[in-house]
């Protein structure tokens, strides 16, 4: 008995799409954890407050801007002036917003890498190589819709592959020397250089890149900065707040064990990685009310029982889950345990928020923030913030009214979708 055609083509679809995605996330996570075993916790507490501030950095300069080059560049991707016109707009404002969030952001840095015990010649040094980091992630956010709208999948993943490699090599080559944090920096930046540069080459035939800007453009990307501005503003601190409450009211220590704890929260990579690149894309053209229920069950149980399967393996070997970090972090099992139940959370939450989104089913979203905030009054009132498991729990409460929300959304989506067929 044959195979269905569609079932063998979506088997190897999926094994080819995940095997090289297993591959790249492979690479990130050794390169982590080299990192994690490899610098003292001091070191690495200046690291983590780094890369949430790069991270925060860049979520800022973003503002919306990728939903535009989406939504526009899928009607100009095949003319190679016009998505280079909307390429170079995008930049344009993109480093417009990247100088403001610079400007705000920075001092913060500096003053929380400070105020847990980096000298202030070194917190600024560390800062001077994240912002170096950060203006290549910006060209790359940008660029990086070119190769997608084209489907150019391989393209992408080898591009992952580079970024990746080159990462482990230059870390490799920093080991020899003296190695702690700006050096680790360092190396981060220099492998976005080199993606930054790969990408800028493969993206020459699909774009005009000495287009000029486009004011239609520019003036519809803006309109989307404007209402995703409070959202993004919101979520961007909402998303780094384990880290922020731990760098202003717990010690040096803490800052280091939230850093590497959320090491092992990688595990959820690879499955979010074949969620954004062939799930969601099916889920989005669907217009079956049955098939949409059925697949959105099928979708949030598989989630579910893989988040709930990684809890359960965390609390049964929570020894050889510490041993992945080091000895500096075997103290952490009750602690390991809290990380993988809020990641497991966020994980369904952010799942549950992207089929939504994929179909548009969104006009509650405004009753999210309000709900975090009162989630957020409620658990500061009860946890001590600034302890390890006081800021995890903190960090953790606010997904319960996310859940609630998104199943909310999600019914009132089927039954519209219902009522208009």
């Amino acid at each position: 008995m044959s195979l269905p055609a569609n079932f063998v083509h979506w088997t190897k679809v999926l094994s080819k799409f995940v095997s090289i995605e297993i591959l790249v996330q492979a690479l990130s996570v050794s390169s982590g954890i080299f990192i994690v075993r490899t610098l003292n916790q001091k070191e690495y507490a200046y690291y983590t407050i780094a890369t949430t501030m790069q991270g925060t950095m860049t979520l800022l300069a973003d503002m919306g801007i990728s939903i535009g080059l989406s939504a526009i560049g899928g009607k100009v991707w095949q003319d190679r002036y016009r998505f280079g016109q909307l390429i170079n707009t995008a930049l344009h404002l993109r480093y417009y917003l990247a100088a403001v969030s610079i400007a705000f952001v920075t001092p913060i840095s500096i003053w929380m890498l400070f105020k847990n015990g980096a000298s202030l010649p070194y917190a600024v040094l560390i800062t001077i190589t994240i912002l170096v980091g950060l203006y290549f992630q910006l060209t790359i956010g940008v660029l990086n819709i070119v190769p997608r709208l084209h489907s150019q999948v391989s393209r992408i993943q080898k591009l992952d592959l580079t970024l990746n490699i080159s990462r482990i090599v230059l870390l490799g080559l920093s080991y020899l020397t003296f190695f702690n944090t700006f050096v680790v920096t360092s190396a981060a930046s220099m492998a976005l250089g080199i993606q930054r540069l790969v990408l800028g080459n493969l993206v020459i035939d699909n774009i005009d890149r000495k287009a000029p800007l486009n004011e239609e453009d520019k003036t519809e990307i803006t309109k989307i900065i404007q209402k995703s501005a409070p959202n993004t503003i919101f979520y961007c601190f909402q998303g780094q707040i384990t880290v922020w409450l731990l760098s202003i009211f717990g010690s040096v220590e803490t800052v280091a064990e939230i850093g590497a704890l959320g090491r092992l929260s990688v595990i959820f990579a690879v499955i979010s990685s074949v969620m954004n690149g062939i799930v969601l894309p099916s889920f989005a053209r669907c217009q079956s009310p049955k098939l949409l229920f059925r697949r959105y069950c099928q979708i949030i149980c598989t989630m579910c029982i893989f988040s709930a399967a990684l809890v359960g393996l965390s609390a049964l070997f929570p020894s050889q889950f510490l041993w992945i970090l080091g000895s500096k972090y075997a103290h952490l099992q009750s602690e390991l345990i809290l990380v993988i139940v809020s990641s497991g959370l966020f994980f369904v939450v952010n799942t549950m928020w992207s089929l939504n989104a994929s179909k548009a089913w969104l006009d509650l979203v405004w009753l999210q923030i309000p709900g975090t905030l009162m989630a957020q009054i409620f658990a500061v009132i009860l946890v001590n913030v600034s302890t390890l498991k006081g800021a995890i729990i903190f960090g953790m409460v606010p997904l319960i009214p996310g859940i609630i929300l998104n199943s909310y959304m999600t019914y009132k989506g089927l039954k519209n979708t219902s009522l208009n067929i």
